[in-house]
């Protein structure tokens, strides 16, 4: 994950209706010609460059930012950045902002050590005994874990990294890997690791995944405009990281949809487990919604259920699939199964006027960009400036740019939402 940039688009003329880094191996064995043993750094203070935040600097590195997001999206449009509308900024948490983290776990004899790298340094482990950047929930467990690991060999037997999914509301669940086997001794010490830190608990190696009190957690989130809304989160799923942010973003985006739209529906194209479906769907009569990952559609309707969008349907498609059923070009039995008629006229048809994409960083392609180019509105979301500037520049011929927001997800990185 990088952070996300939200646009908000209105078509001139009725249209034409048709992540922290991954852990390194753990250990290399010296050899002729080969480079030299890794050894573990020591950070004064346990917080390595990549972990540290820095208040006093928080507010110059957004404004660098915004100014490049502005800079990018002028010349996109070729006009001026100040004949785009002004830029919404909504700032982060100065600390403990993010709900998700991932370590690798550094082995000395029979001792386990958190570690991370550094940017400009993939290939040097350095310790990690605090994260401010991570919840208060994730730093209250990172001692007492990294301490079973050390006295429970069946825990720390070649474990290979550990990562931490929080909530705002305290729920914890906590995924170990392995570079060997794991069974019945394992499950045995993992029951009584989640009775001891009250959380869940999954161990993963080679071809399995064991379970330990469940892999799904709970978050709570209050969005402007719409009151607390729930949603379950999964075990190796994605899921927004800063909570607060993530708030921001789906008033913002329920804000910007809330007017004169009621009567109409709504397409929605990567809808992932439906976060942002929930905050859009009050808004619209029905909303058409897409996901190509079975196991998000499950979570998507799960979560849609929770928060009462009974207007929602959701069809595991692709969103270049979607383009051509939309188009036409072909019929796909999933829609049909989900009961979403993409028919011209008919009764049970939709009105499909406003389309919400947020894309992988990829951002959309030609026929998705062809596709956005025939509604109305388009609202996107997106974790890559330079590939959302190149998709409204295609998408200044037919749209006008009406709302710029800057979410960020990502303090003290390059990135911005």
């Amino acid at each position: 994950g990088a952070a996300l940039t939200t646009f908000a688009l209105a078509a001139r003329t009725a249209p034409h209706q048709p992540a922290l880094a991954r852990a390194r191996p753990l250990a290399m064995a010296a050899s002729a010609g080969a480079r030299p043993p890794r050894t573990l750094v020591r950070t004064p203070g346990g917080v390595p460059e990549v972990a540290q935040c820095q208040p006093d600097r928080y507010e110059a590195q957004l404004r660098g930012k915004v100014d490049r997001l502005e800079r990018l999206l002028a010349d996109a449009t070729q006009r001026r950045a100040g004949g785009l509308p002004p830029t919404e900024v909504h700032e982060s948490e100065r600390t403990h902002f993010r709900m998700r983290a991932a370590f690798s776990l550094w082995r000395e004899a029979a001792r386990v050590h958190y570690v991370m790298f550094n940017r400009d340094d993939a290939r040097t482990p350095r310790e990690v005994t605090s994260f401010p950047m991570g919840s208060h929930r994730i730093n209250a467990l990172m001692t007492p874990l990294r301490d079973a690991l050390d006295a429970t060999p069946a825990l720390r037997e070649k474990v290979n990294d550990v990562r931490f999914l929080t909530t705002s509301t305290g729920d914890a669940l906590v995924t170990l890997t392995y570079n060997r086997p794991i069974g019945e001794a394992w499950a045995a010490a993992a029951t009584d690791l989640s009775t001891a830190l009250g959380v869940r608990l999954v161990g993963r190696s080679r071809k399995v995944k064991l379970v330990v009190g469940g892999e799904f957690v709970t978050e709570t989130l209050h969005v402007p405009g719409l009151g607390a809304r729930q949603f379950t989160q999964q075990e190796g799923a994605f899921s927004q990281p800063n909570a607060r942010v993530c708030e921001k973003m789906l008033g913002w985006a329920h804000d910007a949809t809330a007017r004169g739209l009621g009567a109409t529906d709504l397409c929605e194209l990567y809808c992932g487990n439906g976060c942002f479906t929930a905050a859009l769907a009050p808004n619209f009569r029905r909303v058409v919604a897409t996901e190509v990952s079975k196991a998000s559609v499950r979570l998507a309707e799960a979560n849609l259920a929770a928060n009462a969008c009974g207007n929602v349907r959701v069809a595991r498609l692709s969103a270049e699939d979607f383009a051509q059923a939309y188009a036409g070009v072909r019929p796909f039995e999933r829609l049909q199964r989900a009961g979403i008629d993409l028919g011209r006229g008919g009764a049970e048809s939709y009105d499909l006027q406003t389309l919400f994409v947020d894309p992988p960083r990829a951002g959309l392609d030609e026929t998705c960009r062809a596709l956005a180019a025939t509604f109305a509105r388009v609202v996107y979301v997106s974790c890559n400036p330079e590939t959302l500037a190149r998709d409204v520049g295609e998408l200044a011929a037919t749209h006008d740019v009406t709302r710029v927001a800057a979410f960020d997800q990502f303090p003290y990185t390059p990135h911005l939402e």
